[in-house]
């Protein structure tokens, strides 16, 4: 990955992901903690997701640029709440350049997983928005580690588009 903040910020996830896999293996799944070990490792990974894009979108297009476009970017990207569904991640990169867009959209359609990343992202999106508003989803640890890995394809493909 060109972006090296993103890169070191989803391995510090999937480190903090393994460490609960390994606290949940150690106490049982039965143990009455489990539950919320699995939300925050829905969050935790639904998050870095999030960050992930919007960073390297960001980065790349705030490097160079002046005071007040920095400002902006930081504002109305970095700073903002997305979540980070694939039509958003398409729409908000097509708002810096339709060109990437295009070249995106033609590398996740090329993808020989595109199914399967596309529905562990929303898995990770719907989990973290049905616990965001009072229910509980039912991800394990290991769905979630499964889901994120899936995910972060999209990510490396936007990088590789913007840079």
């Amino acid at each position: 990955m060109n972006n090296s903040d993103v890169e070191r910020s989803l391995l510090e996830c999937e480190d903090d992901l393994n460490r609960v896999k390994n606290i949940i293996d150690s106490m049982g799944i039965m143990s009455n903690v489990v539950p919320y070990l699995n939300k925050y490792a829905i969050i935790r990974a639904c998050g870095a997701i999030e960050v992930g894009f919007k960073t390297i979108l960001a980065d790349c297009c705030s490097n160079g640029a002046n005071s007040q476009v920095k400002n902006f970017i930081n504002a109305k990207v970095r700073e903002s709440s997305m979540n980070p569904r694939y039509s958003l991640i398409l729409k908000l990169t097509e708002e810096f350049d339709e060109v990437w867009a295009q070249s995106f959209k033609a590398k996740i359609n090329a993808h020989a997983d595109k199914t399967k990343i596309f529905s562990s992202l929303d898995s990770l999106v719907n989990c973290r928005n049905e616990f965001a508003h009072g229910g509980n989803p039912s991800l394990s640890v290991y769905d979630v580690i499964r889901y994120f890995n899936d995910a972060k394809i999209i990510l490396f493909l936007l990088d590789e588009v913007v840079t």
